[in-house]
């Protein structure tokens, strides 16, 4: 399983940033690269207070803070 991450930081507090993992990304490595984006703007779209400062995909196992 292939996990999307967002590296998403407050509008009013810039350097307030932490990670958020929407739902899972799918199964391949691919298909997070080709959708990630969409879903990045996807969830800025519900948060209007954060912006969405980087994106990256990987695979779950490599995830260091349990869900």
């Amino acid at each position: 399983m292939i996990d999307l991450i967002l590296t998403v930081c407050l509008l009013s507090a810039p350097a307030a940033c932490r990670e958020e993992w929407p739902q899972a990304a799918g199964e391949s490595l691919t298909g997070c690269l080709t959708q990630g984006q969409f879903r990045a703007v996807e969830w800025a779209l519900q948060h209007p207070g954060y912006r969405v400062a980087e994106w990256r995909c990987q695979p779950r196992a490599a995830r260091k803070t349990p869900i």
